[in-house]
C-alpha cells in the first residue's frame, strides 16, 4: 500500500512537472563594439602605423618628413612639422624612446639648418642637400605658411626636450635660433596683411592670407614673435580677420552654428592644421568659441556625407569625411574636398583628424576602415578611398598622416595641446589676438554638441581611461549632484560631487548602464539650477 502512494505522489509530480510553464530567462547582452577593451587596440595599432611614416618612413639622409611615399627625396616643411609633434607622440606612446626621439629631431634641426630660407623662412619642398625643390612654378620661394606650421612643431620640441643632456639642450637652442630670426613682419609687407609667398629672386610678396582658413596658426605665431620681427596688432585685425567681417553672425547649417568660414565648412584640415598644437576648447574671442566652429565643422561635413551627397556616393555612419586629398579614381587628382565640392572621395584624415570633436563618429570610421584593406597603405591609412567605385589611392601625404597621430593623441592625452599651448611665444600671440584668457562657458556641460538629427549627445567611454568623460561648468562651487535617468525615468546611476567653481571633467561608469541605450544626465548645481543632457551611452 504505500508502495503504490509513493508512486502515485511521484506520477503526479511527474504530470505537475510536465504541465508547468517553463520560466523564461530575459539575457540583456550589451554591445561591446565601442567598448574600451575593443577600441584601445586597434586605436593603439592604426595610431602607431601612422606615426611609422614619420619615423620608418622619413628621409634616411635627413630625418625629415617625406612630401609623399611617391615623390622620392624630396621632403616636406610643413610636414616635418607635423612629423616633430608626431615623433614626441611616439616617444610617449613607448613606440620609441625620447632618446631615439631627441636623436631624430636633432638631425632634422641639422638639415634646417643648412637649409635655404628666405628672410628666415624655408621653402615648401626641399631636396637633401638643402636647397630649394621647385613648387609648381615656385622656385626660390619662401613660404610663410609652410614655415608656420614647422615653427608650430619646432615650439612644442621646445617644451617638450628640457632635460640638461647636451642633445636635449642643443635642440632648444637650434629652436630658439630659428624662432628668433624668422621674419614675420617682412611678409607682411605694406598691405596690412601676411603674405603666403615672397619669391625672392624678384622680391615679389603674394598671395595675401586673411579670413578663416587652415593658416590661422601663422597669425599667432606672428603675434608672438621677437619684436623686430613680429606683425602689429592692426595687420591681424585688418587681414585675418577683414576688420571684422570674417564672422558671420547666427548662421548655421543642418541647426550646427559655423561663425566661420566657408559655406558648409569647407574641406576638414581648416579644423585640423591650426589645431594641432592650438587648443580650441580653451581659445574664444569676441567672436567665437572656436570650440564650437570646428566641432560644428566636422558635424556638418558628417551630416552632409550622411543626409545630402549622392546616394550612389555610398557614403554612411562608417564612411564620411571631406578634405584636401589625392583622388581615389580616374583622373587621380589632389584637390581640396568639402561640401560644395565633392566626387564622392573619403580621406580618412578627415574624419580620423577630428577625433577630439567627434570621438564616437570618428572611432566607428576608424573601426570600419582597420578591416577594409582598400583603404590601408604602406605606413597606415591610404590617402583616399572611393566607396562606390571601391577604388583607393595607396600613396600617402605628410601633412594628411599627421593629423591622424597627432589629433588622435590630442584626444587620448592632449600631449601636444599641453605643450604647444604653455609656450610663451604662443600665449603672447593669443593674447594678442584678442582670445579670451579662459572661455566664456555657460554653467552646463558647454563643451558637448548634440546631434542635430537625433537630439542626442553620443557618448563612448574613453578608450584608455575606461569611463564616460563629462566636461562641466560651475557659477559656483559647492556639493554637485549628477544623476543618470533611463527612459522609464528611473535613476540608474547618481554621484555628488563638491566641486570648486569653474570648468572640471566628470568621469562615471557603472555596470547598470546599458550600451547604446538613451538616457539623461542631470546636473543638480550648488546655486540650485539644474542642467540636463540627452545622451546615448556607447
Amino acid at each position: 500500500m504505500r508502495t503504490k502512494l509513493v508512486l502515485s505522489l511521484f506520477i503526479l509530480l511527474l504530470v505537475g512537472c510536465k504541465n508547468d510553464p517553463e520560466p523564461t530567462i530575459v539575457v540583456i547582452k550589451n554591445d561591446e563594439t565601442y567598448s574600451p577593451a575593443n577600441v584601445r587596440p586597434v586605436l593603439e595599432t592604426w595610431q602607431h602605423k601612422n606615426f611609422d611614416y614619420f619615423y620608418d618612413g622619413a628621409s634616411a639622409s635627413t630625418g625629415m618628413a617625406l612630401e609623399g611615399n611617391d615623390r622620392g627625396d624630396v621632403v616636406t616643411i610643413g610636414g616635418s612639422g607635423f612629423g616633430i609633434m608626431s615623433i614626441i607622440v611616439g616617444a610617449e606612446r613607448g613606440w620609441i624612446t625620447k632618446a631615439q626621439a631627441a636623436d631624430r629631431t636633432l638631425m632634422m634641426l641639422h638639415f634646417l639648418g643648412k637649409a635655404e630660407r628666405f628672410k628666415g623662412m624655408w621653402s615648401h619642398w626641399y631636396n637633401p642637400d638643402g636647397t630649394a625643390h621647385p613648387f609648381g612654378d615656385q622656385v626660390k620661394t619662401g613660404d610663410l605658411v609652410e614655415s608656420a606650421f614647422l615653427a608650430a612643431g619646432l615650439l612644442t620640441a621646445s617644451e617638450y626636450y628640457t632635460a640638461n643632456t647636451p642633445i636635449e639642450t642643443e635642440i632648444r637652442d637650434s629652436v630658439a635660433s630659428f624662432w628668433n630670426t624668422m621674419d614675420w613682419k617682412f611678409y607682411a609687407g605694406l598691405d596690412d596683411q601676411l603674405h603666403w609667398l615672397w619669391r625672392s629672386q624678384t622680391n615679389i610678396l603674394e598671395l595675401g592670407v586673411s579670413g578663416w582658413n587652415e593658416c590661422w596658426i601663422a597669425y599667432i605665431l606672428a603675434l608672438g614673435a621677437p619684436t623686430p620681427h613680429a606683425i602689429s596688432q592692426a595687420t591681424y585685425q585688418n587681414g585675418w580677420q577683414n576688420n571684422g567681417s570674417i564672422f558671420h553672425a547666427n548662421r548655421s547649417y543642418y541647426g550646427y552654428k559655423l561663425p566661420f568660414g566657408e559655406e558648409k565648412g569647407g574641406p576638414m584640415f581648416f579644423a585640423h592644421y591650426s589645431f594641432l598644437g592650438l587648443d580650441s576648447r580653451k581659445i574664444e574671442d569676441q567672436y567665437a568659441s572656436y570650440w564650437q566652429q570646428n566641432v560644428s565643422h566636422a558635424m556638418i561635413n558628417r551630416h552632409y556625407c550622411l543626409e545630402d551627397a549622392p546616394k550612389s556616393y555610398l557614403y554612411d555612419e562608417k564612411n564620411w569625411g571631406l578634405t584636401a586629398c589625392y583622388g581615389a579614381k580616374s583622373p587621380w587628382d589632389y584637390k581640396a574636398r568639402s561640401p560644395l565640392n565633392d566626387d564622392g572621395v573619403i580621406a580618412p584624415t578627415a574624419a580620423l583628424g577630428s577625433y577630439p570633436y567627434t570621438p564616437f563618429y570618428s572611432t566607428q570610421v576608424l573601426l570600419q576602415l582597420a578591416s577594409n584593406s582598400l583603404a590601408q597603405g604602406s605606413y597606415g591609412f591610404a590617402d583616399a578611398y572611393c566607396p562606390s567605385t571601391a577604388t583607393s589611392e595607396k600613396k600617402q601625404l605628410a601633412i594628411d598622416q599627421g593629423p591622424i597621430v597627432v589629433m588622435i593623441e590630442n584626444y587620448r592625452s592632449g600631449l601636444i595641446w599641453n605643450l604647444l599651448m604653455k609656450n610663451e611665444h604662443v600665449k603672447q600671440g593669443l593674447q594678442l589676438a584678442g582670445v579670451k584668457a579662459s572661455p566664456n562657458f555657460a554653467q552646463g556641460f558647454p563643451l558637448a554638441v548634440t546631434n542635430t538629427k537625433t537630439n542626442e549627445y553620443d557618448m563612448m567611454r574613453h578608450p584608455d581611461r575606461g569611463s564616460y568623460e563629462l566636461d562641466y561648468f560651475l557659477n559656483t562651487g559647492g556639493n554637485t549632484r549628477f544623476t543618470i535617468t533611463n527612459s522609464a525615468k528611473t535613476v540608474v546611476f547618481e554621484e555628488t560631487i563638491n566641486s570648486q567653481a569653474g570648468e572640471h571633467v566628470w568621469s562615471f561608469y557603472d555596470a547598470k548602464i546599458q550600451n547604446g541605450k538613451q538616457y539623461t544626465i542631470t546636473m543638480y548645481a550648488p546655486d540650485g539650477k539644474e542642467s540636463h543632457l540627452v545622451v546615448r551611452l556607447r
